[in-house]
């Protein structure tokens, strides 16, 4: 199991004490020290991916093959820092919002000079150059052959089924005195990836497309449509707007629009037009446009990494602008900084994401993108997790809340990714996404809101949608019904164990961190309206994902902020320990709305004419909504909407509590 591979082995050979138990539990940064390793050495267990087995084994890697790679660095105080963690994030606690600065940080927390000193020597006498260093890692250059010199295992070519990758035939090991200070390597096997979590929806919200939504839900019976289970339809919801979502919510209202605070968003690349976009945008929704200084963007096209293992920049660029237009829209007063990472493989992720936390250039940090662990071949290693972690309690510290997309996928298992149109196909189990299961993170998933005809919050209940098409564009009846699962949020048990926050809050008895935390409107059915540049043309489109879901949580934080007057960070402890006891702070969601109707609920989604799907030219869809895949949503917490949706009464409590607990 994962979550053993994530226990640190003793860094002494004297028994652990059950605080450093507790510690590396909940850094997520531990495992179990082999015997086979010299007392010499420190492994660094399951730097060996899985797929490297010697039934797939291709032989050695050339000794002169050149290798760029990443040293990542631990945390001087581990114990410490879990100490703190709790102490300043927990609402009860006398030091609650009692946050670092940078400097503070690292000098309690950062790797030592000499620390650093140390492993640059093992390093560069191992036959490594070090090339560059920041807090976190050492970046590495230098032939294949001096990973054995230095990491004590060789370096292989491996089948994988996808052509082949290389990676170490053992897990890497450092020298003992470095035990203490190397939390893993990365470089020496393929990259992990990450893939955005949004899927555009080709109904467009423009009257000249001839397609029929409706301006509510049940607004317009779908009376030309055949029926489901026995009655009729509905048209679904034209595309929602910020503002729609904002009166639905509670969120932008006077005191509460994201003044003085700044939402930070993290995706890969980044597009040019996002600023005249948003501009079109808010002149189509009748919405605020950015001030002068508003927005502003950091990225560096030169140094992008644009290949096979991520999606093109122009699918980044639809990412960006949904994130961009729902964060100004539920926080519009907010300062919005865009940071795109160089690609969409770990190392350029954490570099953007760092960059944000090390120089607390944000509030709050809203993250649309997600991975799988336990995937066939498998990227995601130890090293990396534990590394994502740690930067996550870095942000924790200095009171930055990282707010992380649950995912499209339901429960994320194989039976989902046959059908799921947002899935990796890799997954080998049912399992929440990372980094939205790190316990250092929000983590948001997705609902299907419904408003009434006076634009009110009507219900919600999960994302999940199953789908028929009409078979011959509008004459025939609809396919197998309910159909198949296209589409859901994420959520489910991670590889962590369960943080204090959760326990008692009726997440289970499962023993680990599950996901998501909240959730808010994100289904592909009834998308969000986003306006983006593609191919030099402006479209108004509506999009669906829990990537819509993540930036207005993020913004709603960035509003819940203003109202407090401090500043808010990793809310989480506060998130379950406002839940239960005020009903009026979170709807419950679930998968039968008890003012919905009768059940199943269902809409039907005009695509317009000549649309094209997977299917062939079709014209309509059933959806059936509800249907997360083995996720299913009940009163109270569960891992299909987490607490659920923030009521009008979540603003308002701040407003009238300052963020405090009584």
């Amino acid at each position: 199991m994962f979550l053993h591979a994530l226990i640190r082995p003793p860094r002494h050979p004297r028994r652990r004490s059950l605080v450093a138990a507790a510690c590396a539990a909940l850094l997520g940064t531990a495992g179990f020290l082999p015997a086979a390793h010299a007392a010499d050495r420190h492994p660094l267990t399951g730097s060996r991916p899985a797929f490297a087995t010697p039934a797939t084994d291709s032989g050695p890697v050339p000794g002169d093959r050149h290798i760029d790679a990443r040293v990542y660095l631990d945390s001087r105080d581990p114990q410490g820092l879990v100490a703190l963690l709790r102490d300043i994030t927990d609402p009860r606690s006398p030091h609650y919002r009692h946050y670092l600065t940078p400097a503070e940080y690292q000098r309690r927390f950062g790797p030592t000079t000499h620390q650093v000193r140390a492993v640059t020597a093992w390093l560069s006498g191992s036959g490594f150059t070090v090339t560059g260093r920041t807090s976190h890692y050492l970046a590495i250059e230098g032939p294949a052959r001096a990973v054995q010199r230095a990491f004590g295992t060789g370096l292989h070519s491996y089948r994988t089924g996808r052509g082949t990758s290389d990676a170490p035939t053992g897990d890497l090991s450092v020298p003992a005195s470095l035990g203490a200070t190397v939390l893993g390597v990365s470089g020496l096997s393929a990259p992990g990836a990450a893939h955005p979590l949004s899927t555009p929806s080709p109904a467009l919200n423009v009257p000249a497309d001839g397609a029929v939504c409706s301006g509510h839900f049940g607004e317009k019976p779908a009376t030309d449509m055949p029926k489901a289970y026995g009655r009729i339809s509905t048209y679904a919801p034209c595309p929602y707007t910020p503002a729609q979502l904002r009166h639905a919510y509670g969120a932008g209202t006077k005191g509460a629009t994201g003044h003085g605070s700044t939402i930070a968003i993290v995706d890969a690349y980044g597009s040019p037009d996002v600023a005249a976009d948003s501009d079109r945008y808010t002149r189509a929704t009748g919405d605020r446009r950015f001030r002068p200084g508003q927005y502003r963007q950091h990225v560096t096209p030169a140094d992008w990494h644009v290949g096979a293992a991520c999606a093109p920049p122009r699918t980044w660029a639809g990412e960006q602008a949904l994130d961009v237009d729902l964060a100004h829209g539920l926080a519009p007063d907010a300062n919005i900084l865009y940071v795109g990472a160089n690609s969409c493989l770990d190392n350029d992720l954490m570099d953007a994401e760092s960059y944000i936390i090390d120089g607390r250039r944000a509030d709050v940090i809203s993250n649309s993108w997600a991975e799988i662990i336990h995937s066939s071949p498998g990227h995601l290693t130890p090293a990396l997790v534990a590394s994502w972690n740690l930067l996550f309690g870095q942000a924790a510290a200095e009171g930055i809340g990282v707010h992380f997309a649950a995912g499209d996928c339901g429960d994320s298992s194989p039976r989902a990714a046959q059908t799921g149109v947002n899935c990796d196909p890799k997954t080998t189990r049912a399992q929440a996404d990372f980094p939205s299961g790190s316990p250092w993170v929000t983590s948001v998933g997705g609902t299907t809101l419904a408003l009434d005809r006076h634009g009110d919050y009507a219900w919600e209940t999960s994302m999940g949608d199953e789908l028929s098409i009409r078979t011959d564009t509008g004459k025939g009846p609809w396919g197998p019904i309910p159909g198949v699962f296209a589409f859901g949020g994420g959520g489910g048990a991670s590889d962590f164990a369960q943080p204090w926050y959760q326990r008692g809050r009726g997440t289970g008895d499962t023993g680990h961190r599950t996901t998501p935390d909240v959730a808010m409107e994100g289904d592909g059915a009834l998308p969000v309206l986003v306006g983006f540049t593609d191919a030099g043309t402006f479209h108004l489109i509506g999009f669906g994902g829990t990537s819509a879901a993540a930036p207005a949580f993020a913004a709603v934080q960035a509003d819940a902020q203003q109202a407090s007057g401090h500043r808010i960070g990793f809310a989480n402890p506060l998130l379950y320990a406002l839940s239960g006891s005020r009903p009026q702070i979170f709807h419950d969601v679930t998968d039968r709305p008890a003012n919905a109707g009768s059940s199943p609920l269902t809409v039907v989604r005009d695509e317009g004419p000549d649309t094209d799907t997977s299917a062939g030219a079709q014209r309509y869809i059933l959806y059936t909504l509800g249907r997360d895949f083995g996720l299913p949503a009940h009163h109270g917490y569960d891992d299909a909407t987490g607490l659920g949706s923030p009521a009008p009464g979540y603003l308002r409590w701040f407003q009238h509590t300052k963020g405090a607990l009584r």
